[in-house]
């Protein structure tokens, strides 16, 4: 009987323990659903990059229209950060407590050592913001590089190649340059960019299309390296075909690769981001340093019979300048550690690749000049200003044109020749 008892019971505790195993389950993942970040739709995108090329054209207005601004400043993000209201309110705190009496010990405690961590800290923040600008414009030159690489083989492609051939490379450096995005970070992924792009654009086949879908676009950079090999293969057949000659198929490769390396190193730095331990590090001092200054600062505007409103608003206006420079260099670091994200400071990748595909068509729709006439070349360049004696000028008269130039040179070839004959 006691044997049937408890095996009933532990029946009964399993069941129990199933029921909460399922429920924290569900918990678990409602508040997962409830705090995963979805996917920007192609909408955002779009309406993400107007507002980051709008941002870029700030830089020359004057400084009151400057602070008049809130979108892409520090004020935003500042407003947001718990550390910066944690201080105040301690500065505050101790400010009340110090109208109504406050310890007498306090006038013992010295404050000088705060300064000496106050010069480090702002050591350490420097580095870290000059070690971020320095990744963030390193990875905008890559970027202009894959640009001016793609431009450099249509250029190419356009006196060299067939009209078909040409397009055809290009489309897939295009392609590799729209993929080489996908996967830097969760923002533009293959749905919500790439397949956008290429629907308007139609940069891929969907033979193609399915191709790349099988090397999962959203994960290391395959994509992007088996269009860069298409292209690669592509100058080999046109090569093999006797239509290049191996010197000129030879600066094909060598530009295709370049493009390549500079994809890589986008891949590179986002695979190996500023250290976090050097980021914790600055993260504790600037939570520890900043409530320590409050303090300081609070005591020092006075207490007791020497209490002023005056005081307050300076010691407290100090404490907001010393807020705003700590956690503003630290925002600013960790904002350009990640250059193709979401924020309005991050890259203008929409615009790079959609601006690369249009140029490059350009330049393969470039029409050809008329025909080589050598009777219209050299009256152009007589009719030019001049550009000196020693190259077929009279001398510095910019106003005259090469023809008057070379008029007088020959009257005075003639008139010397003529005083010759006299003698």
């Amino acid at each position: 009987m006691r044997e049937e008892e408890s095996a009933s019971t532990r029946q009964t505790v399993r069941r129990s323990q199933s029921v909460v195993r399922s429920a924290s389950s569900d918990v678990v993942e409602s508040i997962r659903k409830r705090f995963r970040k979805d996917d920007l739709t192609f909408e955002e995108l779009k309406r993400l990059e107007r507002r980051r090329r709008a941002i870029l054209r700030r830089n020359e207005l004057p400084f009151w229209r400057v602070l008049a601004f809130w979108d892409g400043t520090s004020i935003r993000l500042l407003t947001k950060d718990p550390l910066v209201w944690i201080t105040m309110a301690i500065y505050v705190g101790v400010r009340i407590q110090s109208r109504f009496g406050i310890p007498d010990f306090v006038s013992d405690i010295t404050t000088s050592d705060i300064g000496v961590i106050g010069g480090f800290l702002s050591f350490f923040l420097v580095f870290f913001v000059v070690q971020a600008n320095e990744r963030f414009d390193a990875q905008y030159r890559k970027s202009m590089d894959v640009e001016r690489g793609v431009f450099d083989i249509a250029t190419l492609a356009k006196a060299t190649l067939s009209k078909a051939a040409g397009h055809r490379l290009n489309r897939y450096l295009n392609a590799a340059h729209l993929c080489g995005y996908i996967g830097l970070s969760d923002t533009y992924t293959s749905e919500n960019f790439f397949r956008h792009v290429n629907e308007s654009h139609r940069i891929v086949t969907e033979k193609e299309m399915v191709r790349l879908r099988l090397l999962g676009m959203d994960e290391d950079g395959s994509a992007y390296r088996e269009l860069l090999t298409w292209a690669m293969l592509e100058v080999q057949t046109v090569f093999e075909a006797g239509k290049i000659d191996p010197r000129l198929a030879s600066h094909y490769r060598e530009k295709i690769n370049e493009t390549r390396t500079c994809l890589d190193s986008l891949f590179e730095y986002s695979d190996q981001p500023i250290s976090f331990f050097y980021l914790h590090f600055l993260s504790l001092l600037s939570a520890l340093y900043l409530p320590l200054f409050a303090v300081s600062s609070a005591y020092d505007a006075g207490t007791g019979d020497e209490i002023y409103w005056t005081a307050d608003v300076l010691s407290g206006l100090i404490v907001v300048l010393q807020v705003i420079f700590v956690i503003g260099l630290r925002l600013l670091g960790q904002k350009m550690i990640d250059p193709f994200g979401e924020d309005l400071e991050d890259l203008s990748v929409m615009h790079y690749v959609t601006y690369t595909w249009m140029m490059s068509n350009r330049i393969l729709n470039a029409e050809a000049p008329t025909p080589l006439d050598e009777e219209e070349e050299d009256e152009m360049v007589k009719d030019r200003a001049s550009i000196g004696k020693a190259w077929g000028g009279k001398g510095p008269n910019p106003g005259a044109s090469m023809k008057e130039e070379i008029a007088v040179l020959e009257e005075e070839d003639a008139n010397h020749g003529s005083k010759c004959v006299i003698q």
